[in-house]
C-alpha cells in the first residue's frame, strides 16, 4: 500500500487505500452579480455510497479564496450541487474542494474496497463526525472573470478627501478599488467641478487626477504584480490592455492608462480650447 498516506483510516482519493472514484464534474458560471457553481459529484464506492444514503456522511463542497478569505462549505445527501456566491465574495483564484465526510460518529468503520492491509483492522476504526471518507483532486478557476463588462472610471478609481487641509494627493492601490485622497481643500473645490457633468470638464478631471492616480498605482502593480494581482483595478486594466493589444510591461504603463481613460489629455486641450474660444 502507498506508505505515504495522509489518514490512519482507509480514504477514497488517498493514494491507493482505497479503489473506486471521486471525480465530481463541475461547471462554472459567471452571471452579473453572481458565480453559480454547479455539477454532479459521481462516487463510485458502494461502502461510501450506503453511508451517505443512510445519513451518516454526506457530500461537502469548499470554496475558498485567498484575495478575500473567503471559505465556505456546502453540504449535499445527493450526487447533483449548485452554490451561487455573490461576485464581490470572490476575486482572483478560487479553489474548489470535494470531500464525502462523515455525519456522525461511525464505530468500527470497514470499506469493502479498502487496501488489503487494512483488512482485520475494523475493530480499531472509529471515526468522527467530520472525519473525510473521501477527497477529489481540488479544482480552481479565476473569478476575475466576472470584471469582463467593468467599463467605468469609477470601477477602478475611487476618490476621497483627506484630513489634511492642503498638500500632494496620495494614491492608494492596495484595495480592490484605487483610491486617491486629495487634500480636504481640493476636494471641496473637486466636489464643485464634478457636478458639472460636461465633457469639458470631465476631461479635465479626468486628466489631473485619473491620469495620474491610475498610472501611479499601474507602476507599483508593475513593481508587485503578485500583491496587485489579489485587486480588481490591476485586473481589469490588464484585462482592458489584453483587449487592446497593448504590451503589458512597466514602460508601456502611462500609454496603458491613456488608452483605458480614452486619451485624457488630447480631450483636455480640446475641452480647454473650446472653453477659450468661446469667452471669444
Amino acid at each position: 500500500m502507498n506508505t505515504t498516506s495522509r489518514y490512519p483510516w482507509p480514504v477514497l482519493g488517498d493514494g491507493d487505500a482505497v479503489s473506486g472514484t471521486f471525480a465530481p464534474i463541475t461547471e462554472i458560471l459567471f452571471g452579473k452579480d453572481a458565480i453559480n457553481i454547479r455539477g454532479n459529484f459521481n462516487l463510485d464506492n458502494k461502502s461510501i455510497q450506503d453511508l451517505i444514503e443512510s445519513g451518516s456522511a454526506h457530500y461537502v463542497l469548499q470554496v475558498s479564496c485567498r484575495a478575500t478569505h473567503l471559505r465556505q462549505c456546502h453540504s449535499f445527501t445527493g450526487t447533483q450541487f449548485e452554490v451561487t456566491i455573490p461576485s464581490p465574495a470572490l476575486r482572483g483564484i478560487t479553489q474548489l474542494d470535494y470531500f464525502v465526510v462523515a455525519n456522525k460518529n461511525i464505530l468500527n468503520y470497514v470499506n469493502s474496497s479498502a487496501h488489503p492491509d487494512y483488512e482485520g483492522s475494523e475493530s480499531m476504526v472509529s471515526l468522527l463526525q467530520g472525519d473525510i471518507l473521501a477527497e477529489a483532486e481540488s479544482e480552481k478557476f479565476d473569478a476575475r472573470k466576472k470584471y469582463a463588462g467593468t467599463n467605468t472610471i469609477s470601477d477602478l478609481l475611487e476618490i476621497k478627501p483627506d484630513p489634511r487641509l492642503s498638500g500632494p494627493m496620495i494614491v492608494d492601490p492596495n484595495q480592490d478599488k484605487i483610491i486617491a485622497r486629495l487634500p480636504a481643500l481640493d476636494f471641496d473645490k473637486l466636489a464643485i467641478f464634478a457636478n458639472s457633468k460636461t465633457e469639458k470638464v470631465n476631461s479635465i478631471l479626468q486628466s489631473s487626477v485619473a491620469f495620474p492616480a491610475i498610472l501611479i498605482a499601474l507602476n507599483f502593480g508593475f513593481e508587485d504584480p503578485d500583491s496587485c494581482g489579489r485587486f480588481m483595478w490591476f485586473n481589469v486594466i490588464k484585462e482592458r490592455a489584453e483587449k487592446a493589444k497593448l504590451e503589458w510591461e512597466k514602460g508601456n504603463a502611462p500609454q496603458i492608462v491613456q488608452e483605458i481613460l480614452n486619451q485624457p489629455v488630447g480631450r483636455m486641450l480640446k475641452g480647454l480650447k473650446e472653453i477659450i474660444d468661446s469667452e471669444d
